[in-house]
């Protein structure tokens, strides 16, 4: 399972957008299943939800879409209900919207490295959620007639990557990254009324 989170930010890094691609759910990586209901934890703690209130929900097919296609199989439905959110953007649903984000960002971004801290894995059946914080060093393009990069800007986000078992491996189907807003050194106990 952190192979394939691992995966996601090496082929990021490397600005592989057919890896980037080929780790997002697609309609063939669902084309066998049904429903999904999530395997409840039997670790018998308080907070387990009893099996019986696990409600199946139908995933979406290739043909016709699902409950979370709001255009339909009428527009070309291009497979399961994946979303995707990058700092300061709206919220991406679809496998179409997804990936040509991503290409954009590659498009736009000459350097990327992620050094990833606060790793967190929790699985759950063919779900597996990780948390982490992701520390990004990026570079624009090169200023005119130089060949160098240009100057290199460090970001803090936190990340969500939802993954889902496949026959092929673990895959995304949601990613949400949040900024860390850096702390001003004012301390709000040092205001006075005034």
């Amino acid at each position: 399972m952190e192979l394939a989170n691992t995966a996601f930010y090496e082929a990021l890094e490397r600005g592989d957008f057919d890896g980037v691609s080929d780790l997002w759910l697609d309609a063939a990586d669902l084309a066998d299943a049904e429903t999904y209901a999530g395997t409840p934890d039997t670790g018998g703690d308080a907070g387990t939800i009893p099996e019986a209130a696990i409600v199946p929900v139908p995933l979406p097919d290739a043909d016709t879409g699902g409950p979370d296609d709001a255009e339909g199989p009428e527009s070309g439905s291009d497979g399961p209900a994946i979303s995707c959110v990058h700092p300061g953007w709206p919220v991406l649903t679809g496998r179409g919207e997804v990936l040509r984000s991503y290409a954009l960002i590659m498009a736009n971004t000459e350097y990327i490295q992620f050094f990833l801290t606060d790793l967190k894995v929790s699985v759950a059946g063919d779900t597996a959620l990780v948390t982490c914080t992701e520390n990004i060093l990026s570079g624009g393009p090169a200023p005119q007639d130089s060949e160098e990069l240009g100057p290199l800007v460090g970001q803090l986000v936190v990340a969500t990557n939802v993954f889902r078992r496949t026959p092929d491996g673990w895959k995304l189907w949601s990613h949400h990254a949040s900024p860390v807003l850096a702390e001003s050194g004012d301390e709000e106990g040092d205001e006075t009324p005034s």
